[in-house]
């Protein structure tokens, strides 16, 4: 028996109706739907909706009025299947509460979206070891990886490379893995560090660092106590504390008690150089620059606050950012295989816990 159509509506409302009244909700929309309305096949529209694929004008102007007839959204998982393609790439940033890494990772996503690609932020956790680890890599089915933290073991990486994810590792690189890196010239700015301790009239000097051995902090320390001995004749020591501001300040109380004499000292980082600081004033009275000079790396926003004003270094966070995602894309378009290693200058920002003997 066939339906008067005004009743086939009456009907379809009251069925809108009753599944609100009892909160059911309409199933959705898919690509089944959108071919019929234009009226051809579930294939034509998946490749209408890949990018590159050779579809006539006039059936791509059909399948995208049925789709925003109907506010159809196709799903970026079932394209990847299709595709083998995510158009994913996955950002782990283990300690995405330091102050750069937020506007790092907007920097990233920013750059990713230029070219067609989301990025998905990966959690971390820490395992029974109290290593720094991350889910399965592949149920995110990624297309590849940026990884921005020294404290990651390295199964992150050997787990990509099983798979056959591109990973490029950003401004970070982790002791004993392989693979494309984009960082700053650690090394460089090491010299640089010592060069403008030297000219600060410093005659002993330390490097304060975490206990998370990295291929960038060994480089930046290599280049501070080489250019220092250099140009003074005397070593420098090093002091293993943590990359935590709490954390820090006992190894940092205990090496201020026992070298008294230490009259310079550059920082792996600007929360280090920011808890030495407080316990350098707070706790032994030391005035800064006057009777120890510091120098930390990063530039994170509270390196100005009048507490601190503190001599830092400035990474090119923008051009970290863009060069990592072209690497990390080359590798996944053109199956660029040969490893990258891309080094940035950094540039020492002076203010006022330096004084230069002009």
């Amino acid at each position: 028996m066939n339906t008067h159509p005004f009743y086939a509506i009456l009907f379809s409302v009251y069925l809108f109706k009753v599944n609100i009244f009892m909160n059911i909700s309409p199933p959705p929309i898919t690509s089944k739907d959108v071919a019929k309305l234009a009226g051809v096949s579930q294939s034509t529209v998946s490749r209408v909706f890949i990018s590159g694929s050779s579809v006539a004008e006039k059936t791509k102007k059909k399948v995208f009025e049925a789709a925003k007839t109907l506010n159809y959204r196709p799903n970026a998982f079932a394209r990847s299947l299709t595709t083998s393609e995510s158009k994913l790439i996955g950002l782990v940033f283990p300690d995405a509460d330091y102050p750069i890494h937020m506007k790092t990772l907007q920097l990233i996503s920013s750059e990713l979206q230029k070219i067609g690609y989301s990025a998905v932020l990966i959690p971390w956790m820490v395992n029974e070891q109290e290593q720094h680890s991350i889910p399965n890599i592949f149920q995110y089915r990624v297309d590849g990886v940026i990884a921005a933290s020294a404290t990651l073991n390295k199964s992150l990486y050997e787990e990509c490379e099983e798979f056959n994810i591109p990973i490029v590792q950003f401004a970070r690189v982790v002791e004993g893995t392989k693979g494309s890196h984009v960082i700053s010239d650690n090394y460089a700015a090491g010299q640089i560090a010592a060069n403008h301790f030297y000219h600060c009239g410093v005659k002993s000097a330390a490097y304060l660092t975490g206990n998370v051995p990295t291929f960038t902090n060994d480089e930046r320390n290599a280049g501070f106590s080489s250019e220092f001995e250099d140009l003074t004749g005397q070593k420098t020591c090093v002091i293993e504390a943590n990359y935590d501001y709490l954390d820090s300040l006992e190894m940092i109380r205990t090496f201020l008690s026992e070298n008294k004499n230490t009259d310079g000292i550059f920082c792996a980082t600007d929360n280090l150089a920011m808890a030495l600081m407080d316990i350098a004033r707070l706790e032994f009275g030391l005035r800064i620059p006057e009777d120890i000079q510091v120098i930390g790396f990063d530039n994170v926003p509270q390196t100005e606050w009048l507490n601190y004003q503190l001599t830092t270094f400035k990474q090119d966070f923008k051009r970290l950012a863009r060069e990592s995602v072209k690497i990390v894309i080359d590798h996944i378009t053109k199956k660029e295989t040969s490893l990258v290693k891309l080094m940035i200058p950094a540039t020492l920002i002076e203010r006022k816990t330096t004084q230069y003997k002009r």
